[in-house]
């Protein structure tokens, strides 16, 4: 799936899943277990990443560290944030293709 805008980064596609990310810990936690257990995940082999964010993502972000450690869930953020990209992935596939909106000329 893809916008067709060139001129948009990964981490924009990352900012929109995080300035929409619903559900509480307990749920992300769910969603993050399911997406662990559907896929053959090997943890010892992702790397770090970082991507700019805007304000909303990143303070989701860093709070989602310590809510996970006060769930006994440490450490998994990589699981919560995959399983958000996938479900708001699957919202926008439910809603059709993407249409490129027409280009405005100044």
């Amino acid at each position: 799936m893809s916008s067709g805008n060139r001129q948009l980064a990964l981490g924009h596609y990352l900012d929109a899943v995080l300035r929409h990310v619903s559900g509480d810990v307990p749920q992300w936690i769910d969603r993050a277990t399911d997406f662990a257990t559907e896929r053959l995940w090997d943890s010892e082999s992702t790397q770090p990443s970082s991507y700019r964010v805007g304000s909303v993502a990143h303070a989701w972000v860093s709070d989602l560290s310590s809510a996970l450690q006060s769930a006994d869930f440490g450490r998994k953020g990589t699981l919560v944030i995959s399983a958000q990209v996938e479900l708001y992935l699957d919202a926008l596939e439910s809603e059709g293709p993407l249409v490129r909106p027409e280009r405005r000329r100044h």
